[in-house]
């Protein structure tokens, strides 16, 4: 029995058709990058190609408009690309038409970004589509400035302010303000294309050492794959305080002193009074030059002031001046003393061979060398008596004959008395005196030292 037709056919036609499509649409497969980033201003890069076996009969590119999508490009093989559309134009083709599809944006704007989508027309397969994100990042436009000026103080206050402008995406800042307290104030605002603009300001309490230093504002931002930074530094300068003064005395060449007058302040002081003892130095005395003055010598001693004074405020320093030495006058004391020792030295050298020669002179006038035949034993008092002092041979003086004879009667008397020998006995051959005895004295020459204590007789 026959099966009919109606009942039969299109239900086992249906399943067949169905798994033929399905295994064609299975083996089309198109390729691309689901984001793609790129900074305003330079090309952007789609990449886009198919893997099938089938014949590529065209690829067509489209942007996601609403309500409609927009094809602004096509391209078929062995023919030149289709432009579409005004932004179509800008868009350079770089597939070939077989595997590849992939375009070029140059210097894109705000405008190119959104979702775009890359069609491959096959055959038999039909069409595969795949969407590509575009997203412009917009780097921020940065400044840092100092704020108004401020006072140095207790409070705290915002010292500087740095923007980044129209940044997409938002922008992350921070500080580097090494070795100080500090907190940041940030807002932002955002904008109809995206871009959000960002301010954050530097709060501290601002004291006169801050100025001079530098702070760093850094910014930040993230396109969600990698992170890029920017800085820039400012130097504090626009702190103000009232003026610190330190006064210090220098003495000048042509006798006259200069008194210095230094303020630490901010802004620089402008106004300079000096005074002594309470009372404003007169014209006729000193000569004004700025933070300094010039003093006559009749002026130096006193107690002085200087009072600086900025748009801030007026400080006073102190120095009390009672003498003063002027530089190069203190050489000329030297120059006397300097042509009296020349004469020292002639003076010492002839006190020292005068007395040499006084004692050596003493010494010889007081040695007596004298040489007996006999045992006797002679004293020094009696030799002297006898002229033998300083004579290298001299007999007994005879100007008193008699004395002199006495003197030997007497030194003949002791030595007979002490068992020895009787002078006549060995001295026979001799001259006799009046009592029959005569001494004989020869003087010898010593070889000692003048300076010695000790005396050697032979």
């Amino acid at each position: 029995m026959p099966v009919p037709q109606g009942e039969w056919g299109a239900p086992l036609l249906t399943p067949l058709l169905l798994i033929s499509a399905l295994s064609v649409s299975a083996q089309v497969s198109v390729i691309v990058d689901r984001e793609v980033n790129a900074k305003l201003g330079s090309d952007a890069k789609l990449n886009c190609k198919v893997k099938t076996p089938d014949i590529i009969s065209q690829v067509t590119w489209q942007r996601k408009l609403s309500p409609n999508n927009e094809n602004f490009l096509t391209y078929s093989k062995g023919e030149e690309p289709m432009h579409l559309t005004p932004f179509g134009q800008r868009v350079k083709f770089l597939g070939n038409g077989d595997l590849g599809g992939s375009i070029r944006i140059p210097n894109v704007t705000l405008a190119d970004q959104g979702t775009y989508l890359c069609i491959f027309t096959t055959f038999p397969g039909g069409t595969k589509e795949a969407e590509i994100k575009l997203v412009i990042q917009v780097p921020p436009k940065i400044t840092l400035e100092p704020t108004e000026p401020v006072l140095s103080g207790p409070s705290p206050s915002p010292i500087a302010v740095c923007r980044a402008w129209a940044a997409k995406p938002a922008v992350n800042i921070t500080w580097i303000f090494s070795e100080a307290r500090y907190i940041s104030e940030e807002n932002s605002t955002n904008y109809e294309n995206g871009t959000v603009s960002t301010c954050s300001q530097l709060v501290t309490v601002p004291l006169p050492g801050h100025n001079g230093r530098n702070v760093t504002c850094v910014v930040s931002q993230s396109d969600g794959k990698s992170m890029e930074s920017w800085s820039q530094t400012l130097t504090i300068q626009h702190i103000y305080y009232a003026p610190e003064v330190k006064a210090k005395v220098i003495a000048k060449d042509d006798g006259t002193i200069q008194l210095s007058c230094r303020a630490d302040c901010n802004p620089p002081a402008t106004e300079f009074l000096w005074k002594r003892d309470e009372m404003d130095l007169p014209d006729n005395e000193a000569e004004e030059l700025g933070a300094t003055r010039l003093l006559s010598a009749n002026t130096w001693k006193g107690y002085y002031a200087c009072v600086a004074g900025n748009e801030v405020g007026y400080s006073s320093g102190y120095i009390y001046v009672q003498t003063v030495t002027v530089p190069g006058t203190c050489n000329v004391h030297y120059i006397p003393l300097i042509l009296l020792i020349p004469s020292l030295l002639i003076n010492i050298y002839v006190a020292v061979i005068h007395y040499r020669n006084k004692k050596r002179e003493r010494y010889r006038n007081s040695e007596c060398c004298l040489r007996f035949r006999s045992n006797c034993t002679p004293i020094l008092r009696h030799i002297q008596r006898l002229g033998c002092c300083g004579e290298d041979h001299a007999e007994a003086p005879t100007d008193d004959a008699g004395n002199a004879t006495l003197s030997v009667q007497r030194d003949n008397q002791h030595i007979d008395s002490q068992g020895g020998p009787s002078p006549s006995s060995e001295l026979g051959g001799h001259d006799r005196g009046a009592s029959g005895a005569i001494l004989q004295c020869t003087s010898m020459t010593m070889a000692r030292d003048p300076d010695s204590s000790v005396e050697d007789i032979s």
